[in-house]
């Protein structure tokens, strides 16, 4: 697998990659692709390049598209964790299953280090494989959004005080 980072040049795959993510389950109508002209859809894309902006093709070896993950920071529904990126990630349906999700999540995450307090996303209550997925990063519901999507979050547990004993005050206690 090839990764290639996202530029502004790139929008017609982001955008067809993007759709993609737009997950239904069978027992539900298909999006349409106007979709992605509604504001809250078109936030993941338009003007992409702005300073925290920060996603990733992957391509199969033989350059063929395979998947998408990139991280924003964009409106929230209710605010809450509004100054965390939200993430969009997809993998072609002929992909899934193949750990291509996993290489997504481990890549961006490596990118964005303890850059922010932590990482947000939505995720349609159905997709049950997505959520495992993202449990298995550790996200956690923390609430369920307009439209009855899961509102998940991943909490960077960044201490820099601990790592390695650095900066470490101790005290004696008496017991």
């Amino acid at each position: 697998m090839i990764f290639q980072k996202i530029t502004k040049s790139d929008i017609e795959l982001q955008k067809n990659l993007l759709f993609v993510a737009l997950w239904t389950p069978k027992d539900e109508p298909k999006h349409d692709r106007k979709v992605l002209e509604l504001p809250h859809i078109s936030e993941y894309f338009e003007s992409w390049g702005k300073r925290d902006d920060l996603g990733f093709f992957v391509f199969s070896n033989d350059g063929h598209s395979v998947g998408i993950i990139q991280a924003r920071i964009k409106s929230s529904q209710n605010g809450k964790y509004s100054n965390y990126p939200e993430i969009a990630i997809a993998v072609l349906p002929e992909y899934c299953g193949e750990g291509v999700g996993s290489l997504l999540m481990d890549k961006l995450i490596s990118e964005i280090g303890n850059n922010y307090d932590g990482l947000r996303l939505g995720v349609h209550p159905k997709n049950e494989v997505a959520i495992k997925l993202y449990e298995k990063f550790g996200f956690v519901v923390y609430e369920t959004g307009n439209g009855g999507y899961l509102q998940m979050v991943r909490e960077n547990k960044h201490n820099n005080s601990f790592q390695n004993g650095q900066n470490l005050i101790m005290y004696p206690i008496d017991l």
